[in-house]
């Protein structure tokens, strides 16, 4: 809240430097002025806004698709096992209609699939593999412009935007030019359109 007020410019700062001198204090180990502090949360704060507003530039080039009957698939392994499990996913790829988004972490691989593509990934792997299945999701992938790689903060204005409207991510996994949102299906069709009114305004 306070992250966003600073943004947003509503925080009377000398208030916020009275509330904060202690605990500066307590980590520097040394006297503090709240004139400084001010001056310091002024800084932060105008940074903040530059930050937002070149993210919703780079936003305003995205394209966006939404699959809407998406099953999330979490499949457990021990560090360094998970190549493995990826190419057990890959030796199914003949009985998928669309290619599941999949992401290699350092315990486990998760697999974004269309409900249809799920059913042979869950009952081929649960022989060998501890899974878990979370059903009835939607995925939103946002295709940045290839300048998002400059421009840090485009993950954080989308939450802060989906959140501002109550709608919280399941999951959000960001690469250079793609961005992938994870919700709940009955949300899909909802975060399709605020990201749609952002992009297009």
């Amino acid at each position: 809240m306070l992250h966003e007020s600073l943004r947003m410019r509503i925080v009377n700062f000398h208030a916020l430097a009275e509330k904060i001198l202690s605990e500066i204090e307590e980590l520097t180990g040394s006297p503090a002025k709240p004139e400084t502090v001010v001056v310091a949360i002024k800084r932060f704060s105008d940074k903040l806004g530059t930050k937002t507003a070149e993210a919703v530039d780079v936003l305003k080039d995205s394209k966006l698709s939404l699959l809407g009957s998406v099953t999330d698939i979490t499949i457990l392994g021990k560090s360094g096992s998970t190549m493995k499990i990826v190419e057990d996913v890959l030796k199914l790829s003949q009985k998928f209609s669309v290619t599941p988004s999949l992401f290699q972490l350092p315990h486990s691989v998760k697999v974004l699939a269309d409900e249809d593509d799920a059913e042979p990934i869950k009952n081929e792997l649960s022989r060998n593999y501890s899974i878990h299945v979370r059903e009835k999701t939607a995925m939103i992938s946002v295709r940045l412009s290839p300048s998002a790689e400059k421009i840090p903060g485009i993950a954080a204005v989308i939450t802060e935007l989906l959140y501002r409207n109550g709608i919280s991510l399941l999951d959000v996994f960001y690469g250079y030019e793609d961005l992938l949102l994870l919700v709940e299906q009955r949300f899909g069709p909802r975060v399709y359109e605020i990201l749609s009114k952002e992009i297009t305004t």
